[in-house]
């Protein structure tokens, strides 16, 4: 008789094993055994649909998969897994049976794999890039098929996997981890698809050889991209220039793996930016004098009222939202008020007030009358010691964008170039964000006006002196001694 099939999980490992959710992510380190956890997470889910099932195992290539992830599974289950078709098929020989597909996918034309068979649970592994390259990793497209097929054997329950290495803060995973644990809902029969995040940290895997452990701790350069993401499990940050934020600081200012709750009956305050890529950041105002953002909805290649119907509205509409916020104030580009072509009674800001019932008012047209109050609420704190600026994990492309993603463009000497930042998509939230700041806290615009006029006010006095006004008190030149150049 066979020994039994014994997995020693982690606390992590045995969350994900065991989540009731549809989609479940398993993010960690290096080492810290994910794989070995999916191995144990599909015989869980055999186990709870009670019945022999099929699968499927997705990389980016096929010889991937014969390299690395096959050697791991027969490692970990010995003579009960059978590979055959040139590793395209695995048949792990417990009770109740799985039946698995193994294929990579090199190209877009490679999705069609997925349409045929009827899967109970399909495994998505390591769809980030150890390496940004061309055909690396998997694209989101193969996510979202993966969704859509892996509910169609009968009598099973559907069941999404990924496990991976963090990737950088730019790939579609991160996105997707940091989005609303309600996945989706079909309005006709309530059904929910539920997704969960497990995040193993650093060190939690006990059987991992430390001569590894020290391994990685050497290769990887402390502050880059890949310490980040293979020694803390981190998402890398990725700075395209010189930060127009960098008073932003994600340990404080960043809900990292938490989904900040709506308070409800708190003001809530929808921040615009318009044109062809449009952005609506959506945020509350809860004591004492703090700005929690929940959600940001962006466009591309729409309006205004594109925007509303198909994101903003449909969001507003869901349980998070709905009934909770009885106030809003809609803050945001002034230009949104300028009348266009056909008619001077249409504009953008009265087809935003029109669809959402609301008020618009125009943010500060001048950059500094922005961008100098965003920065002094960024490094502010409230009267109970925290953040005046807090941020859900939902609002990741919010994060992105004060993160290092908004930035000014630099030369070869690294001085910044031009006037404003570089016109990207995160400008766009950028842009949205300072909008609504800066109106939303205008205490701090007037500190930092007053200052400014000082300061000017000062080199204007420098400026006449240096021309030759001397002081009639005393007939010296009072920059004497003191500036770059004297007047005799």
């Amino acid at each position: 008789m066979a020994d039994p099939l014994v997995f020693d999980l982690s606390p992590s490992q045995s969350e994900f094993a065991h989540a009731d959710e549809e989609i479940v992510m398993l993010i960690g380190p290096m080492g810290e055994g994910k794989t070995f956890c999916g191995v144990a997470s599909i015989l869980v889910h055999a186990a709870r649909c009670g019945r022999r099932i099929r699968g499927a195992l997705i990389r980016d290539t096929h010889q991937n998969i014969k390299i690395s992830t096959v050697p791991d599974i027969q490692e970990i289950l010995g003579n009960l897994v059978t590979f055959h078709d040139d590793y395209k098929k695995m048949i792990i020989h417990t009770t109740p049976k799985v039946d698995f597909d193994l294929f990579g996918i090199d190209d877009p034309a490679s999705l069609s794999k997925l349409q045929g068979p009827q899967y109970a649970i399909i495994w998505l592994e390591e769809p980030a890039p150890i390496i940004e390259k061309a055909n690396a990793g998997l694209s989101r497209d193969v996510f979202d098929m993966a969704v859509a097929r892996a509910s169609r054997q009968k009598g099973t329950k559907m069941r999404v996997q990924i496990t991976q290495n963090p990737s950088d803060e730019d790939h579609w995973t991160e996105a997707l981890a940091n989005e609303p644990d309600l996945y989706g809902k079909d309005p006709h029969t309530g059904f929910q698809i539920r997704k969960k995040v497990v995040r193993i940290p650093y060190g939690e895997n006990k059987f991992l050889n430390p001569q590894a452990r020290a391994a990685h701790l050497s290769v990887f350069e402390e502050g880059s991209g890949q310490y980040y993401r293979y020694v803390l499990g981190k998402a890398a940050p990725v700075m395209k220039g010189k930060a127009v934020t960098p008073e932003y600081n994600a340990s404080i200012h960043f809900a990292q793996g938490t989904e900040l709750k709506v308070v409800e009956g708190a003001v809530g305050i929808r921040m615009w930016d318009a044109w062809q890529d449009p952005v609506c950041i959506i945020a509350q105002m809860v004591p004492p004098g703090k700005l929690w953002f929940h959600h940001v909805c962006a466009g591309s290649n729409m309006g205004v009222k594109e925007l509303i119907q198909e994101q903003v509205l449909p969001l507003l509409n869901t349980p998070k939202y709905k009934h909770k916020i009885h106030d809003w104030r809609d803050i945001g580009d002034p230009t949104m008020r300028t009348p266009d072509q056909s008619s001077v009674h249409r504009t953008t800001a009265r087809v935003l007030e029109d669809l959402l019932k609301a008020r618009f008012e125009p943010g500060p047209t001048r950059w500094h009358a922005r961008i100098d109050p965003t920065k002094s609420a960024l490094t502010s704190m409230a009267s109970d010691g925290t953040p005046k600026i807090y941020l859900s994990r939902t609002a990741h492309l919010l994060h992105r964008t004060l993160n290092g993603g908004w930035h000014w463009k630099k030369d070869n000497s690294g001085n910044v170039v031009g006037a404003l930042p570089v016109k990207d998509r995160f400008d766009h939230v950028g842009m949205a964000f300072t909008y609504g700041v800066s109106t939303v806290f205008p205490q701090e615009a007037v500190g930092r006006a007053l200052k400014k006029r000082s300061r000017q006010q000062a080199m204007k006095r420098a400026m006449s002196y240096r021309a030759g006004n001397f002081s009639r008190k005393t007939g010296s030149n009072p920059m004497n001694g003191y500036g770059s150049r004297a007047v005799a």
